[in-house]
């Protein structure tokens, strides 16, 4: 085992010193540092918007006159805001008519569902972390 390091150290001093070292040309330097000067001298994205400014104060302009509209117009007759402006009553009592009978079989698997997802969340974000770092 040695010796064929040693052959191969032998080798390698042999090719080392039949090989010329070779320099590179006067300027390239200079050459080098112009091609590179000339990459950051390229045109940057400028940031411009989706939506152009005058257009967001044409809509707050615009929201702010339907507000004000709405708001001093003197009305008919005096009634409520829902008969003004001929709006649907509307009732906040969603849930009241909403009735779920979920069978024990559904409950448990959803029980069990829940149980395993707070165990694997913190385990698969453990596993990604470890194979993020080095």
């Amino acid at each position: 085992m040695e010796k064929d390091d040693k052959r191969i150290e032998d080798l390698v001093n042999k090719l080392m010193e039949a090989d010329a070292l070779e320099s590179p040309s006067f300027d390239f330097t200079d050459k080098v540092m112009s091609k590179v000067e000339a990459l950051n001298t390229s045109e940057v994205t400028v940031y411009r918007p989706l939506i152009p400014k005058y257009i967001w104060w044409l809509m707050a302009s615009g929201f702010i006159a339907l507000v004000g509209y709405m708001f001093f117009k003197q009305p008919n007759e005096t009634a409520s805001l829902s008969e003004r402006y001929n709006l649907p009553d509307v009732s906040f009592n969603l849930l009241e008519s909403l009735s779920l009978n979920f069978s024990s079989t559904m409950m448990y698997a959803t029980v069990l569902l829940a149980i395993m997802l707070s165990v694997q969340i913190p385990l698969l974000k453990q596993y990604f972390n470890s194979r993020l770092s080095y």
